[in-house]
C-alpha cells in the first residue's frame, strides 16, 4: 500500500512539475466597427430631416375634446331645459295652490277646527344641472429641429445637403399609466410609483443612388420612467392635483431624450462607422524552468503592437503587416505542438490557448473561414479554459464577420 501511495504521489509530484501555466491578459484597444448596411460609398455627408407627427395628436387632440364641448353643452342645454319645465310646472301648480288659498281667507273660510286655513307649502324644485368638467388635453410641447439634429450623428459622415438623408419622425407619446409598489414596512413604508409609457420614433434613410436603404418605425413597446417616492398614496394623489401637467412635461422630456439616444445607436449600429473599444483576452505562458518561451513572448508582443493599429482605419489596411508578423510568430511555435505529451514544450494546454490568439488575430485580418476553422480547433480540443474562453468570443466574431462581408 505505501508502494502505491508513493507512486501516485511521485506520478503527481512530476506532472506538477511539468504543468506549464498559463498568463492572461486583456489588451484594450480601438476599432471602428462596420456597419451592418452599405451606403453607397460615394456619399459622406447627410442631412437630418425632423417630422412631426406629435402635431396631427394634438389637433386630434384639439379637435375632440370640442367635440366633447360640444355635446356636453348640447345635453346640458337639454338638461337645463327640462329643468326649468318642472320648475316652472310647480311654481304654476303652486301660485294655483296660493291664489285659492287666499280667496279662501279672504272669504273667512276656516278650517274643520274653525282655524286659519294653513298657507301651501313650497314645493321641492329639481336640482338645477351643472355644466359637467371636461378636463381641457395637455397638449405635446414642441420640439424644435434643432433639439432634434443635436440628438442624431452618423457617424463616419459630415453634416452636410443633398447626399444621405436621415429622416426622424417624433412620434406622441402615449398608453400612459401608472402603477405603484410598496416597500419597507410600518413608519418607514414607502410608496414607490412609476409610469409606463410608449414613444415610437420613425427612422428612415435614403440616399441619391440607392433609393429608401431603412424604414422602420422603433420602440413600440413599453418603458418605464421612475417617479418620486411617496409617504402614502393619498400624497401621490395630492401631487398629482396640483403637478399633473408637471408631471405629463418631465415625462415628456424624459421619453423623447432616451428614444433619440437609442434610435442614434439604432441609426449607427446599421450605417454608422462607429470607434469602439475592444478588450481582447490574449496569453501567454509564465516563465518555466525546464522551457524557454521567449518566442511565446516575442509573439503576444508583436500581437500587442498589432492592435493597437486596428483602429487606424476601416479595413484594418494599416495593420495587416504587424497582425500577419503576430501570426506568423505565433504558426512557427505552433510547429512545435505535441497533442500527445502534456510534459512537452508547446503541449495540448499550451496548443490551444496560442489557437484561442490566432483566432482573434484572423477575425482582425478578416479571414473569417480561418478563424471558424481555429475556433473548431479549440472547440475539440478537450481543454476547457480555451473552450470556455471562446465560447464567450463566437459571438463577437460572428457579428464582425456579418459586417466585415458587407463592405469587403
Amino acid at each position: 500500500m505505501k508502494t502505491v501511495l508513493l507512486a501516485l504521489a511521485f506520478t503527481i509530484t512530476g506532472n506538477f512539475v511539468h504543468s506549464q501555466n498559463i498568463n492572461d491578459h486583456k489588451i484594450s484597444f480601438n476599432y471602428i466597427q462596420l456597419p451592418l448596411m452599405k451606403i453607397d460609398p460615394q456619399f459622406n455627408q447627410y442631412s437630418v430631416i425632423v417630422t412631426h407627427d406629435y402635431e396631427q395628436a394634438n389637433r386630434d387632440s384639439t379637435a375632440l375634446f370640442a367635440i366633447r364641448q360640444e355635446a356636453a353643452m348640447a345635453v346640458f342645454q337639454e338638461n337645463l331645459a327640462q329643468y326649468y319645465r318642472e320648475h316652472d310646472s310647480l311654481t304654476r301648480m303652486h301660485l294655483m295652490n296660493l291664489s285659492d288659498w287666499e280667496q279662501k281667507v279672504n272669504s273667512g273660510v276656516k278650517n274643520s277646527v274653525g282655524a286659519a286655513l294653513p298657507e301651501p307649502v313650497p314645493p321641492i324644485f329639481p336640482t338645477p344641472p351643472e355644466f359637467p368638467r371636461i378636463e381641457a388635453p395637455i397638449l405635446h410641447s414642441a420640439y424644435t429641429n434643432e433639439e432634434v439634429s443635436q440628438r442624431i450623428n452618423l457617424a463616419g459622415y459630415e453634416i452636410g445637403e443633398g447626399q444621405v438623408e436621415v429622416t426622424i419622425s417624433i412620434q406622441p407619446i402615449r398608453n400612459i399609466r401608472i402603477i405603484s409598489s410598496t416597500k419597507g414596512t410600518g413608519a418607514s413604508m414607502k410608496y414607490d410609483y412609476t409610469a409606463k409609457y410608449i414613444l415610437p420614433i420613425g427612422l428612415k434613410v435614403s440616399s441619391p443612388t440607392q433609393g429608401i436603404l431603412m424604414e422602420t418605425t422603433l420602440f413600440e413597446s413599453e418603458m418605464t420612467y421612475n417617479m418620486r417616492d411617496q409617504k402614502s398614496k393619498y400624497d401621490h394623489e395630492l401631487y398629482m392635483m396640483d403637478n399633473k401637467e408637471t408631471f405629463i412635461r418631465e415625462l415628456e422630456v424624459y421619453a423623447r431624450t432616451q428614444a433619440l439616444s437609442r434610435a442614434n445607436d439604432h441609426l449607427n449600429d446599421n450605417f454608422g462607422f462607429v470607434e469602439r473599444t475592444r478588450v481582447a483576452e490574449i496569453y501567454s505562458v509564465k516563465s518555466f524552468k525546464d522551457y524557454d518561451y521567449t518566442d511565446v513572448t516575442n509573439a503576444f508582443t508583436k500581437i500587442t503592437f498589432a492592435f493597437q493599429e486596428v483602429g487606424a482605419d476601416r479595413s484594418r489596411a494599416g495593420a495587416m503587416d504587424e497582425i500577419q508578423a503576430a501570426m506568423n510568430a505565433i504558426k512557427g511555435i505552433l510547429e512545435d505542438s505535441n497533442l500527445s505529451d502534456n510534459k512537452s514544450r508547446i503541449n495540448d494546454k499550451i496548443t490551444a490557448m496560442l489557437h484561442c490568439n490566432l483566432a482573434e488575430l484572423y477575425v482582425w485580418q478578416g479571414e473569417f473561414n480561418k478563424a471558424d476553422a481555429t475556433v473548431n480547433l479549440i472547440m475539440n480540443s478537450g481543454e476547457g479554459k480555451a473552450k470556455r474562453h471562446i465560447d464567450d468570443e463566437t459571438g463577437f466574431y460572428s457579428n464582425q464577420r456579418k459586417r466585415w462581408e458587407v463592405h469587403y
